[in-house]
């Protein structure tokens, strides 16, 4: 994915402003403007390995890496949302992400696999087979 709108001409006026500057400088000798778009950013910053909050940590420190996901922080509504995963909001540090995560775990285990004419298993995740 090429981060030139980001952290080169967002809204034609350089980089995404709502993004830490020292960040932007780190991601900018990562991926220069005229690089050729090979280098690699992992989406969480602060653990690559754990499954843990510092991807939400990282958007409240305006350090998230797409666009979309540092509008979950920008945005008023889903603001509140992170803030309650990361244990803001009555102090319930990350267990509302810990529960909702388990839920939806639970959900998607119970989709059911359709094969034949009801669906398939692609080989190739965007070309049908």
């Amino acid at each position: 994915m090429h981060y030139d709108l980001t952290l080169y001409n967002f809204t034609a006026n350089g980089p995404d402003p709502s993004i830490d500057p020292s960040f932007i400088s780190q991601l900018q000798s990562l991926c220069p403007q005229n690089g050729d778009g090979s280098n690699r950013v992992a989406l969480d910053t602060g653990s690559q390995r754990a499954f843990d909050l510092s991807y939400y940590n990282n958007l409240r420190r305006g350090r998230g890496i797409l666009q979309s996901d540092q509008a979950l922080w920008n945005d008023d509504s889903t603001q509140k949302i992170v803030q309650g995963y990361l244990g803001l909001i009555r102090g319930l540090l990350g267990l509302k992400f810990n529960v909702e995560f388990g839920k939806s775990m639970v959900k998607m285990g119970n989709i059911e696999l359709k094969t034949g004419t009801d669906g398939e298993i692609r080989k190739i995740c965007s070309a049908i087979n």
